[in-house]
């Protein structure tokens, strides 16, 4: 079986964050968004796992050394849509292939997802469809898709994750929609693919997740850090300080006369003193001092000093507070 990751996208949402780092490498409850996702693949029989890259790809490619997969990197050299992504990665490809987003973390059993003899998508009910990709059902079949409907017939969103049985297929018919210029605002989707082939006679069932943990925005990727510290909650003790569970603190942190928790991630090389942090991301070498701190994303080598405030502080970046 062979697995897409498509990292291609820009993260705009997550600016400035993403100035400097791709945004599947954010860290959240512990490790990057991307090691949420390649850690779950460690019981698959994966002949090729495909990453898509875009800007920033060197640091991405350097992360995934830490993983004995048999990578190949694809670069996306023009930003046209996840339809134009897949169909990057997908070239050379045959046979059963998983796509799974690279900004989304999914708590499924992926090796149940490979059994399958069957095209397969993921989806999940949602309270807002107009934003998704929208699935209309009869049963497990798959009767439509339409992307961001803006009369939605469904409230079954497309979560990112997908099982093809031949991805040569869906490459196809990213070709045949590209060909005719297919898009939707500028892009093409996905989506389109998939209803070109399924009004081709191909058959699609899909599955309901209730574990989707979207990092597309500042708040929800804190959010998704609140959740996913319930299986992940790592800390040791520390002198002078009170910590409330569930956080995840690296052994490598240096904490002083502060109070962390709940729902705290907290990297390498973090200096902390006489500060109070709840439901917060502090990145890797940043130092906060004398501030109370809530709801915040503090960026690599990040210096925040007094005051209380919700931040969202980019790499490199200095405020204080008088």
């Amino acid at each position: 079986m062979n697995i897409i990751i498509p990292v291609a996208g820009e993260g705009t949402r997550l600016k400035p964050h993403t100035h400097t780092v791709p945004k599947c490498l954010l860290y959240v409850a512990g490790k990057p968004i991307l090691g949420h996702i390649l850690d779950r693949f460690k019981d698959l029989n994966i002949s090729k796992l495909v990453i898509v890259l875009g800007s920033k790809g060197d640091a991405i490619i350097q992360f995934c050394k830490k993983y004995s997969y048999n990578f190949r990197f694809v670069n996306q050299s023009k930003r046209l849509g996840l339809g134009h992504a897949i169909y990057t990665g997908a070239q050379e490809l045959k046979g059963a292939t998983m796509v799974l987003l690279g900004d989304t973390i999914i708590d499924y059993d992926f090796k149940n997802l490979c059994n399958r003899h069957i095209n397969t998508l993921a989806v999940k009910e949602v309270a807002e469809p107009k934003r998704f990709g929208i699935v209309e059902v009869k049963g497990n079949n798959v009767l439509n898709l339409v992307e961001k409907p803006r009369k939605p017939k469904s409230n079954l969103a497309i979560a990112g994750l997908y099982f093809f049985q031949r991805i040569e297929k869906v490459h196809k018919a990213i070709a045949y929609i590209m060909r005719k210029g297919i898009k939707l605002k500028g892009e093409y989707q996905l989506t389109d693919a998939l209803k070109y082939l399924l009004k081709n006679g191909e058959e699609f069932k899909v599955i309901k997740i209730d574990k989707w943990f979207d990092c597309g925005t500042a708040a929800a990727l804190i959010e998704t850090n609140r959740h996913l510290l319930k299986k992940t909650h790592h800390f040791k003790k520390r002198k002078k300080t009170i910590i409330l569970s569930p956080v995840y603190i690296h052994n490598s942190a240096k904490i002083l006369n502060s109070i962390i928790g709940p729902n705290v991630s907290i990297s390498e090389n973090v200096t902390i003193k006489n500060s109070i942090i709840k439901n917060s991301i502090i990145n890797s070498n940043a130092i906060v001092e004398n501030t109370l701190l809530s709801e915040s994303i503090i960026g690599e080598k990040a210096i925040a000093k007094g005051g209380f405030k919700r931040l969202n502080m980019s790499d490199s970046s200095i405020i204080e507070f008088p």
